[in-house]
């Protein structure tokens, strides 16, 4: 990963958010969402919602952000269908860069990657990026707690360090662990 301006090092905390278009039986919904952004070369996307989903299997986001950072969809490395919603989406797919914000803006800074993400034609918010488990979820442990509201990032192999390797790549989950 790569770093601007030294953001302050991981954990990262960041409260659940109220969703303004939702509510539950007349209650506000709330949700895991953090400041991300979206690059490819030069250009940068604002910073744009990313709800984290651990039942969803990439990110995905609006095709219109593409425009926004010069991207040829038509050159893709990729489709693949994805329900989400309630219906089928098709994403086509390019590798760009991903940034996370630290919940307080006066930090500055971010933390950087690559990640193949799945471009939908009529997302429906260009606003909004699904963070799901190939390439974000691979790159942090995330503890989200709706009891709490808050969701803490920390680095990738900080499960690892708190209770041993639980599993290595490719391993089934009925193995012991090495």
């Amino acid at each position: 990963m790569s770093v601007w301006a030294e953001p302050r090092p991981l954990p990262w905390l960041y409260p659940y958010t109220q969703e303004a278009q939702s509510t539950r039986l007349g209650e506000p919904v709330f949700r895991p969402f953090v400041p991300v952004s979206l690059t490819h070369g030069e250009m940068a996307t604002t910073q744009l919602n990313g709800l984290i989903d651990t039942g969803a299997d990439a990110i995905l986001a609006s095709d219109l952000l593409s425009v926004e950072l010069g991207i040829d969809l038509e050159d893709n490395e990729g489709e693949a269908a994805h329900a989400v919603g309630g219906r089928v989406v098709t994403a086509r797919y390019k590798t760009i860069g991903m940034r996370l914000y630290p919940n307080d803006p006066d930090e500055g800074g971010y933390r950087e990657w690559g990640a193949q993400v799945g471009f939908v034609e009529g997302w429906h918010s260009d606003g909004l990026v699904l963070l799901g488990s190939v390439g974000f979820l691979d790159q942090f442990t995330i503890t989200a707690s709706r009891f709490t509201q808050g969701i803490v990032i920390e680095e990738q192999d900080a499960i690892d360090q708190r209770f041993g390797v639980i599993l290595t790549p490719g391993q089934p989950w009925d193995a012991p662990p090495p």
